[in-house]
Parts: structure tokens; C-alpha cells; sequence
């Protein structure tokens, strides 16, 4: 498998297969609201869209980056939403880097958005894919932050099949 590992920045066309690494808050605050039921979220693009999106779908679950604020249900924390009953309901969710890099590459065949807590079922469906070619899409602190590069490398170690430790790899996010 060729793999590239890039910043949203660098992102000049769209990729055939693209994996989408957001560690700290958007894919395991993703995983989580799955975990806790939701049926599907919805990736906004500015925070303008998410509150228009609430407003026409009351029962859906607005989620930002940072402090509370109005028309949003909460924050993109995984903490926060490990009581939350989203069963059946749809998040509506806008983040600084997870979401704006899945939305740079919308336009890619296949889009997996990814972090520590589904990296397993990531490489495993790249795997089943047979995926010849992914391009890893580094989001945090512009394409440098190294949780998600260590994530991003695990994912892409695991999905050729090698036998990669995840330890490593996770302490290197923790730093």
C-alpha cells in the first residue's frame, strides 16, 4: 500500500482512498456518539451551518470545539458525552481540524474518518478494501500535531498487515 501522510493544506486533489486523523477531539468524540447510539453524523462546515442545521431538525445534537455557547447541545468532548443517550438521534458536528479536513476530502471514493479508538477497524477495512493507495490527512496544529501522525502511521502499519504495537504509538500521542 503507498501511503501519504499530509496536512489539509497540502491536500492538492482529491485522493482515491483518504483517512481523516483527528485524535484529540473530532473521530473519538465520533466513536463515542456511535458507541452511545447516535444513527449518523452530519460533518457542518462552519458553525453557522451546524445552528442552521438544529434549527431545521430540532432533535438533532449540535456539537463545536471550545466553550459552550447558544443553539449548540455541547462540546466536542468524548468525557461529556460518555452519559449521553443519542440513541437514534443524528449529531450535527463542526470542529476546527477533524471535520474541515473530512470535508476537504469529500470528493475521495473512500473517507474514513479515524482516531486511537477505531484505528483497528480502520486498518482492518483498508485492508478488506485492498486499498493500493491512501492518503493520510494529518488535521491537528496544521498537519504537525504528532497524536495524530502516530495515529495515522499505526493505522497505516496495521492496515499492510504488519505487526505494528500500538504501545509505541500511543505514547508517542500522549507526549
Amino acid at each position: 500500500m503507498d501511503t501519504r501522510f499530509l496536512a489539509i493544506a497540502e491536500l492538492a486533489e482529491a485522493p482515491s482512498a483518504a483517512v481523516v486523523v483527528d485524535v484529540m477531539r473530532a473521530f473519538t468524540v465520533a466513536a463515542w456518539a456511535f458507541a452511545r447510539g447516535a444513527e449518523k453524523i452530519v460533518l457542518a462546515e462552519s458553525l453557522d451551518e451546524a445552528l442552521a442545521l438544529k434549527a431545521r431538525h430540532s432533535d438533532w445534537v449540535a456539537l463545536k470545539d471550545g466553550p459552550p455557547a447558544a443553539g449548540f447541545d455541547a462540546v466536542n468532548s468524548p468525557g461529556l458525552l460518555r452519559s449521553a443517550d443519542l440513541g437514534g438521534r443524528t449529531v450535527v458536528q463542526k470542529t476546527t481540524a477533524g471535520t474541515v479536513g473530512a470535508l476537504s476530502v469529500k470528493e475521495a471514493s473512500l473517507v474514513l474518518c479515524a482516531g486511537f479508538v477505531v484505528a483497528e477497524a480502520t486498518a482492518r477495512l483498508l485492508r478488506i478494501r485492498g486499498c493500493g493507495s491512501v492518503t493520510f490527512v494529518v488535521t491537528g496544529d496544521d498537519g504537525r500535531a504528532d497524536e495524530d501522525l502516530a495515529c495515522a502511521e499505526y493505522i497505516a502499519q496495521r492496515a499492510t498487515g504488519a505487526g505494528a504495537d500500538a504501545a509505541g504509538f500511543l505514547r508517542r500521542a500522549g507526549e
